[in-house]
């Protein structure tokens, strides 16, 4: 599964691409379903199940998703899940986004050049990659525990 999901409504593809190439450029393994997805796949089974399976979920909360009723679906089940939650913001004001999103904190690309949005994004990636590593080493404690204990 992926480390990270793309949530985003059809008129941000273009934000949607450039995140998911940069992300992926970084060594994450990310979730975007028009890159993603097989042909002749079930949108919605195979969305939820990779959302279900990833560990951040980087919502793209324009003012068109934040109206749109897929990608408020997906994001009930984001925080229903547990999941890290980023909303990235470009075209409002953080202020602006549904009041139960403004309790994560937001990166806000308003104005942002694409490089500027490209060291955004790094910082993300750096933060996902930097938990991955922790969750990476916690595993490999646990198994040197149960090779130690099984002797």
């Amino acid at each position: 599964m992926a480390d990270v999901f793309i949530s985003h409504a059809a008129t941000d593809l273009p934000l949607a691409e450039f995140l998911h190439r940069h992300l992926t450029q970084e060594g994450l393994s990310v979730y975007l379903a028009s890159v993603s997805m097989p042909p002749g796949e079930r949108w919605m089974p195979h969305i939820m199940d990779n959302l279900r399976g990833s560990t951040w979920v980087l919502c793209l909360a324009s003012r068109a998703a934040c109206a749109s009723p897929w990608v408020l679906q997906e994001m009930g089940a984001a925080v229903a899940g547990n999941k890290k939650l980023v909303p990235i913001i470009w075209d409002q004001p953080p202020d602006s986004l549904p009041g139960w999103m403004k309790q994560y904190q937001a990166v806000n690309l308003a104005g942002s050049g694409q490089e500027e949005a490209m060291v955004a994004v790094g910082r993300v990636a750096e933060a996902i990659k930097a938990e991955k590593q922790k969750g990476l080493l916690i595993l490999g404690l646990i198994f040197a525990g149960l090779v130690a204990f099984g002797k």
